[in-house]
C-alpha cells in the first residue's frame, strides 16, 4: 500500500517521466514561501526523473519548446501572473503543461487552449471547472501539489548553503520581532495569513511566516525561501493557519497543523483532496470537511 506521500506524488511523476532525458523551460509561479515550497517540488521531481529544465521568464522565448508553467493559486480572478504567462506561451509553445493548480474563473482563457495544452488541477472542483470550459482535445488531469515532492528532511539536513540560510531566516525573525522557540510560540504557533486571501480564522497571528519568508521563486531564491519556511515549521510543535503550504510543510515533517479556510475554499477543497491523508494535518471545520461541502466561491 502506498503510504499518503507516495499517493499523492504518483500521478505527477508518471506524466512527467516521458520528459526524462529531454528539455524542457520551467516558468515558475511567482509568490511567497509557499509559492516557493511548490517551485522547489518541482526543482525535485523534475532532477529526480532526468529532466533536463531551464528557468523562464514571462518574456522568454519558448518558441517551438515544451513549457511547464509552475502549479499554485494563480488562475484564480486575484491574481495575473500565470494568465499572462500561458497567454503568451500557448501560441509559441510546441506544448504547454500546466502542473497542479486551483483554478476559478478565466474561462476564456481555458476555451482558448488548444490540443497540445494540458491542465494539471490539485483540487476536485478545479478539475470540475477546467472540463467544463475546455475544449475536448485538452488534457485535464486531477493530481496533487508540486509541493508534496520535496524531499522535506534531506534538503534541510543537508543543503550546501545551510549556514547563509539560517543566517537569513535569523535575520528576518529579528525584524518581525518573533521568537519561534519561546514557549508561548512553539507550543502552537499561529501562522496566519496577512492578505486579501484572508477570511480572519487565525486570531491575532503570531506572524505570516509565508510572506516574512518570500525571498521570490526563481529557483536560487526559492531555495532560500522554501527552507526558511520549513525550518520554521521544524521548530515549532503545532501549528494553527489558513496558509496552504504551511499546511502541506508540517504534513511533509509530520508536524501537527489545523488548517483554516482562505477567503474563497481554496484550502477546503485541497485538504478534501490531498491533506486529510495525512493524520497530522486537520481541517478546523473537521465535520464539514468529512461529511463534504458545496463548491466555494468563484473567487
Amino acid at each position: 500500500m502506498l503510504s499518503p506521500l507516495e499517493h499523492n506524488r504518483l500521478l505527477t511523476t508518471e506524466c512527467l517521466r516521458e520528459y526524462r532525458n529531454r528539455r524542457v523551460l520551467f516558468f515558475p509561479n511567482p509568490g511567497n514561501a509557499g509559492d516557493s515550497l511548490i517551485c522547489l517540488g518541482t526543482m525535485h521531481l523534475l532532477d529526480r526523473l532526468g529532466v533536463r529544465w531551464e528557468p523562464v521568464g514571462a518574456q522568454g522565448n519558448v518558441q517551438g519548446q515544451t513549457v511547464l508553467i509552475g502549479g499554485g493559486g494563480n488562475l484564480v480572478p486575484l491574481y495575473r501572473d500565470t494568465r499572462v504567462a500561458m497567454e503568451r506561451f500557448a501560441t509559441a509553445a510546441a506544448r504547454l503543461i500546466v502542473l497542479p493548480h486551483t483554478i476559478r474563473g478565466n474561462e476564456d482563457l481555458l476555451r482558448s487552449l488548444g490540443p497540445t495544452a494540458t491542465v494539471f488541477c490539485r483540487d476536485v472542483e478545479s478539475y470540475a471547472h477546467v472540463l467544463r470550459n475546455t475544449a475536448p482535445g485538452v488534457e485535464v488531469v486531477l493530481a496533487h501539489d508540486m509541493a508534496f515532492h520535496v524531499e522535506a528532511d534531506r534538503f534541510l539536513r543537508s543543503h550546501p548553503q545551510a549556514d547563509r540560510f539560517r543566517a537569513r531566516f535569523a535575520e528576518r525573525l529579528g525584524e518581525a520581532g518573533v521568537d519561534l522557540a519561546s514557549d508561548a510560540v512553539r507550543r502552537r504557533a499561529r501562522f496566519g495569513r496577512g492578505d486579501e486571501e484572508s477570511a480572519g480564522h487565525v486570531a491575532n497571528p503570531h506572524l505570516d511566516v509565508s510572506a516574512v519568508f518570500a525571498f521570490g521563486t526563481w529557483p536560487h531564491a526559492a531555495e532560500l525561501s522554501a527552507w526558511c519556511l520549513l525550518e520554521a515549521l521544524r521548530i515549532v510543535e503545532s501549528v494553527e493557519t489558513d496558509r496552504l503550504h504551511v499546511a502541506i510543510g508540517c504534513a511533509l515533517l509530520g508536524r501537527e497543523c489545523t488548517l483554516h479556510d482562505n477567503s474563497y475554499g481554496k484550502n477546503r477543497v485541497v485538504y478534501d483532496h490531498s491533506l486529510r491523508r495525512f493524520p497530522s494535518v486537520t481541517f478546523a471545520d473537521k465535520t464539514r470537511a468529512q461529511q463534504g461541502a458545496g463548491p466555494g466561491s468563484a473567487g
